[in-house]
């Protein structure tokens, strides 16, 4: 009688770890498979780390789907970092990809940076909080980071 009830516990339990490994291995799948619905989407950033980021979302989004619009709204002191030689090369590539580069000239002319010196392909708003709202209005996905 040991033996059986000691074969059953066992039987169980490893009917209970193939269980458990297979409801992992079900919930890994749905979080590496990252899809989007929307076609318009911007960001609010104001550090180069998430301006970085933001940047490889963004490519990453036109490359699954060309058709998506992203903008890039970019404020507050990081505008002094927008001439970085070290960031130039990833803002370069940012345009080429297809994403639209907007930048505060609010903050521009806090931090003493000129629209004019920047490269060609940032496109100035007046006030980054009132063009997010403006994008919301056109039914753009928003974040601020």
């Amino acid at each position: 009688m040991k033996k059986i009830v000691l074969s059953l516990a066992l039987i169980l339990s490893m009917n209970t770890i193939s269980f458990a490994s297979t409801s992992i291995s079900e919930s890994t799948e749905s979080v590496l498979f990252q899809e989007t619905k929307g076609k318009k989407f911007a960001i609010l950033v104001q550090s180069t780390k998430n301006l970085r980021s933001s940047i490889m979302t963004a490519s990453e989004m036109i490359k699954d789907n060309p058709a998506v619009k992203f903008e890039i709204v970019i404020m507050g002191q990081m505008v002094q970092e927008l001439n970085n030689a070290e960031l130039k090369p990833e803002l370069d590539a940012a345009d080429k990809a297809g994403i639209k580069l907007v930048v505060c000239e609010f903050a521009l002319k806090v931090y003493g940076v000129e629209l004019k010196d920047l490269p060609s392909y940032f496109i100035g708003t007046p006030n980054a909080h009132k063009y997010m709202f403006q994008l919301q209005e056109k039914n753009y996905n928003t974040l601020s980071i």
